[in-house]
């Protein structure tokens, strides 16, 4: 990489025309080769605008000596860029500055390479701007979403599932065992009727006929 300065003053009263030839002179080097042209005017301590000097500064960068060269070359068999050549030397008053030492010329070759190593404007094989903004646009939108924190879904309550139908009790109930001495007194049978007297119980005691009556019997006994 190789840079080309060159310093000079402009008179305040011609700064209007001085920046309608650098636009000039820029386009002329775009068409020539030359795509990297800037100019700056220097100003006071802390870049204070108030304290301007006049001095200006045009900054050509170049591939290598062999792309300065060419670019060279071209300007001077182009009669538009020789033109606008002379008209910048009229304004500033070339030959004056350059007896007085007010314009300088400087070189200068590339001391730290770019640390993306990528081909800066102006390089053979340098994309154009479109087409790095489209691969800045193209490299955002493949980048991968942060990560997401899977969330734990909440454990899901048991529920009891009944069935559509209660099946049949296959099972009998266990029997009651019946004490011995009911299964003698109690016949369940005939257990809504009281148990008979043997005739041979009741022998002992009398017959039928000679059980008293109850009074009201007595009475109407009495009374026939």
């Amino acid at each position: 990489m190789l840079l080309q300065t060159n310093s000079y003053i402009v008179p305040k009263e011609k700064r209007p025309e001085h920046a309608r030839i650098l636009r000039r002179f820029r386009q002329t080097l775009q068409r020539l080769g030359c795509d990297h042209f800037e100019v700056y005017e220097q100003v006071g301590a802390n870049w204070n605008t108030a304290e301007t000097t006049g001095r200006f500064v045009q900054i050509m960068r170049f591939r290598d000596r062999k792309h300065q060269m060419q670019v060279q070359a071209a300007e001077r068999s182009d009669p538009q860029a020789q033109q606008v050549v002379r008209e910048f030397c009229e304004l500033i008053n070339f030959p004056y500055q350059q007896q007085q030492g007010l314009f300088a010329v400087g070189y200068y070759t590339s001391f730290l390479r770019p640390p993306s190593g990528r081909p800066l404007d102006g390089e053979a094989g340098a994309p154009p701007a479109q087409l790095r903004s489209q691969e800045i646009a193209a490299a955002a939108n493949a980048a991968e979403p942060p990560e997401e924190i899977p969330v734990q879904p909440e454990p899901a309550t048991e529920q009891q599932e009944f069935p559509d139908s209660i099946p049949p009790v296959t099972e009998e109930p266990p029997h009651m065992a019946v004490p011995e001495a009911a299964e003698k007194t109690f016949n369940p049978d005939t257990a809504d009727e009281p148990p008979m007297l043997d005739e041979a119980e009741v022998a002992g005691e009398g017959s039928v006929e000679d059980l008293p009556l109850n009074e009201s019997e007595n009475e109407d006994a009495s009374r026939t």
